[in-house]
């Protein structure tokens, strides 16, 4: 493949024709044996995510504004996405380059777009963190916050503002290490991410007395600050994973990236041309989550409906993070072998890789079913929270199936460069149905929120069936990226 960088420098294509292992493995391996070695780290690294999302809101359930507390966190992670849809961009141009590239054997092509698109996360996160910080006030309750709530929201939202370009850059990396096939990498880092957070929102949620050892003090007394030390927690943890997972770049097979750093305008719009659609995806998601906040903001519990939408996420992430692991792992799959010159075992591993995230996720849904109450207890000691997260897990346990089908599908499709289809299907199902669907059956059929979680649930079917049909027709097997 001709690249700007092939023009500028002058390479032995021979020298460059070698996979390490991992893609060996990609492209030439068993296909059940690829999924699972791509699947199993990440699998791992998100259930650490996940375990430390319900940790942190039981620390934030037991602290005496519990209920502001847990919807902030909800509302600002809404608007953190939004923020993050950018980098979303950037990194699905990553995946989709650099496992083309390391399959087709072109290392300094893939060197050079990992670079590049370090280089745009930087700028990325610079620009849309800034409105983030000035406007603090305005974005949180724009976004749905209840008036309780937005001074929570916007202490959290501006403390996340602040750190996330060291955030972008771990996520870019991280994408380029998948992309090359090594999901241990990413595990390791998310494991220390998820231990320094832990420790440091217990420290600064509750606050802690000064530790003294033989009469000496070895540690000051640290005041309880609530959901300040959350946010200041989140922030520092991203900043010692940031350090480790460079670590790990500087010894992956994509080491020589961090000599590409010069900003080139034609790597940034190859980049770009896969990553705008998925932007786009992402910020229809987001804001179309917020816009979802917004219509629970109206009804008469709107603090209890928030903060029961924010843990019932949090507990239904223990089905839905598999999936997104599964999802991770296909995007190399598909992107490696199109590479390779094999679009077959490309969908092959595809389809095999949402059939196993399908049958996870169905298991774990399972207890949503089955013990919904008991799970919501958990992490609220409010009666009225529990019964409506009882309701939302209740519900969207039912289509857990059909979100796995979405979430690993859309996966392959970016792997593929294929940005555009998923983006009219978030737009179909997040905009045209939820939204309306949402308002109709809980402020006009005053469901209240089991109108809502229907609205939810009905439109994870629907995305999961277009998005199949379209993966079946294959068009995405002859894209060029």
């Amino acid at each position: 493949m001709d690249t700007p960088a092939c023009e500028e420098v002058n390479i032995d294509k021979q020298e460059q024709k070698h996979r390490d292992p991992a893609s060996e493995l990609i492209v030439s391996g068993r296909i059940s044996k690829a999924v699972w070695f791509l699947a199993w780290p990440t699998i791992i690294n998100t259930l650490f995510f996940t375990a430390y999302n319900l940790i942190n809101r039981a620390f934030l359930g037991r602290i005496e504004d519990a209920a502001p507390a847990l919807a902030a966190v909800g509302v600002g992670g809404v608007i953190m996405m939004t923020q993050q849809s950018v980098m979303f961009g950037v990194t699905a141009g990553t995946a989709a380059l650099v496992s083309r590239f390391l399959g087709a054997e072109e290392n300094n092509d893939a060197d050079e777009a990992t670079g590049q698109s370090l280089v745009l996360s930087v700028a990325a996160a610079i620009l849309t963190a800034i409105p983030l910080i000035l406007f603090t006030d305005t974005i949180v309750a724009f976004a749905g916050a209840n008036k309780d709530v937005v001074p929570y929201a916007a202490i959290y939202l501006k403390v996340l503002a602040m750190f996330s370009p060291i955030m972008f850059l771990r996520m870019t990396i991280q994408t380029a290490l998948r992309s090359a096939g090594d999901a241990k990498s990413p595990l390791y880092t998310g494991a220390v991410l998820v231990s320094v957070n832990i420790l440091l929102d217990w420290l600064l949620i509750f606050g802690h007395d000064p530790v003294y050892v033989w009469g000496h003090q070895v540690m000051p007394r640290i005041p309880a600050i609530g959901i300040l030390g959350a946010a200041i927690a989140t922030g520092v943890s991203h900043l010692c994973a940031f350090l480790v997972i460079l670590i790990f770049l500087k010894k992956s097979v994509l080491r020589n990236s961090i000599a590409h750093l010069k900003p080139h305008f034609g790597w940034f719009a190859r980049i770009m041309n896969i990553g705008w659609p998925a932007v786009l995806q992402n910020l229809m998601w987001s804001t179309g989550f917020a816009a979802y906040i917004k219509v629970l903001s109206l009804l008469p519990n709107a603090a209890d409906a928030q903060a029961a939408l924010t843990v019932g996420i949090a507990i239904e992430s223990t089905a839905f993070m598999p999936g997104t692991a599964y999802s991770i792992a296909a995007a190399p799959l598909v992107g490696q072998n199109l590479g390779a010159g094999k679009p077959k075992r490309a969908e092959h591993a595809a389809w095999m890789a949402m059939w196993q995230a399908v049958a996870i996720m169905s298991v774990v849904a399972i207890a949503f079913l089955v013990i919904p109450r008991q799970l919501a207890m958990m992490f609220s000691t409010n009666e009225s929270v529990i019964g409506q997260i009882a309701s939302y897990l209740r519900i969207n346990g039912v289509f857990e199936p059909f979100l796995a089908v979405a979430m690993v599908l859309t996966g392959a499709l970016q792997g593929a460069g294929d940005t555009r289809m998923p983006t009219v299907v978030e737009f179909l199902t997040s905009w045209v149905m939820r939204l309306p669907l949402a308002w109709f059956l809980a402020i006009h059929l005053a469901m209240g929120t089991t109108g809502a979680w229907i609205a939810m649930a009905f439109t994870t079917f629907l995305y999961g069936v277009l998005i199949a049909g379209w993966f079946k027709l294959g068009r995405w097997k002859n894209l060029q990226v």
